[in-house]
Formats: structure tokens, sequence, C-alpha cells
């Protein structure tokens, strides 16, 4: 009976933390921007692949290994680039300044994406595939720094006492965005692609133009 009544107190003043830090209106928009951040983040990722696999994007249709190959060349340059572009924003523009860059490069690039069927050929896929790991890495440097910032505002907002709720809540709410995320990108990449047919005489599908560009739009509404 006592093991009951801990239980039931414990949920109620679990709920009780979570209603008190919805209600605090930094802590809700803080935490509203993470959930965004990651559901733009998991429609990006997801995206990826499916571009660079599909034969209507001026790509001619990557293979899997070369899909991997441009991941692998991505991660490398994250792994790099990450703690000195993060340290060094940080130093010069602070915490906000950091979630600004992170919001803004780690995501607006990848409108430039179609332009890497501008140096495809069907003998020569090195420069393609170099140009999309590049601009993959460098978008992915500045999403870590979004996250890593975001983390440490959100906490800022709140007593010590309640972070580890905080960060529980947020992380929750990160989840659900992961995974309504993929079904969204689906239809949306599925609809874009279909508009251009196997052409390797265009230069620039216009259906790749859309797909990327729609998900910096409705981002940057956001």
């Amino acid at each position: 009976g006592s093991t009951q009544n801990d239980d039931k107190l414990d949920d109620a003043m679990s709920s009780a933390s979570l209603k008190l830090i919805w209600s605090r209106r930094k802590t809700r928009v803080h935490l509203i921007a993470y959930w965004l951040f990651s559901l733009f983040i998991i429609n990006i990722d997801e995206a990826f692949p499916l571009y660079c696999i599909s034969r209507n994007t001026g790509l001619g249709g990557l293979q899997e290994n070369e899909i991997g190959k441009i991941l692998s060349a991505s991660g490398v340059i994250f792994a790099i680039l990450q703690y000195r572009v993060y340290t060094m924003i940080c130093d010069q523009f602070g915490i906000y300044g950091s979630l600004h860059f992170g919001a803004s490069l780690g995501i607006l690039p990848v409108a430039l994406f179609p332009l890497a069927s501008l140096v495809y050929t069907n003998e020569n896929k090195r420069w393609s595939m170099l140009y999309l790991s590049l601009l993959s890495g460098i978008t992915k440097v500045f999403q870590s720094a979004f996250f890593s910032s975001i983390t440490v505002a959100t906490n800022r907002t709140v007593p010590a006492e309640m972070r580890s709720r905080t960060n529980a809540l947020g992380s929750i709410g990160a989840g659900l965005s992961k995974a309504v995320g993929p079904l969204i990108v689906g239809i949306w990449m599925a609809f874009c692609l279909s508009l251009d047919s196997q052409d390797d005489s265009k230069s620039l599908p216009i259906g790749s133009l859309l797909a990327w560009f729609g998900i910096v739009f409705v981002s940057g509404l956001s």
C-alpha cells in the first residue's frame, strides 16, 4: 500500500513539475525551437539518400556504396571542424549567436544540393560526390552547433533542480518530431522527384530544386 502511494505521489510531483516547466515562457520557447529544429534535421537526413538514389535528379541514381562514401566523407569533415567552429562562434557571438548561425547555416545551404547535377557526368561522379560531401559536412557542423547551444540555453531558463526533467521533456518532443518527419518528407520527396523524367540532358532538374527549396522554405517560416 505504501509503495503504491509513493508511486502516485511521484507521478503527481512529476506532472506538476512538467506543468511548471511548460508554464515558463522562455523555457517553452526554447523547447519548441528544439523540437522544430529536430523535425527539420530529420527531414533533411531522410531526404538526402532519397535525392541521391533517384534517377530523376541529374545524378544518374547513385549507388548505395557511393552514398555511403558521401556520408563518410561528410562525417570526416564534421569531426575535423565541429569543435573548432563551435568554440569560435561561441567565443565571438555567444550562445544565442551560435543558435542563429546554427539555425541558418545548418539548414539554408541544403537548397544548394541540386547544383551537384551541374558537375555530374556518367564517366566521373567524383566532383558531384565531393560537392555533396562538403556541403553536407558543413551543414552538419552548424546543426551540431545549434543542438549544443539550445541545450545550454534551455537549461539556463530553469533552476538547477528542474534541469533533468526539462531535458527529458525536450527529448520526448524531439523523439516525436523524429517519428513524424520521415513520413512527411517521404511523401514530399516522392512527389517532387516524380516531376522530372530520367533525362540526362537536364542539367538542373526542377523537381530536385522544388524538393530542397520547399524544405528550406518551411524551415524558414518556422
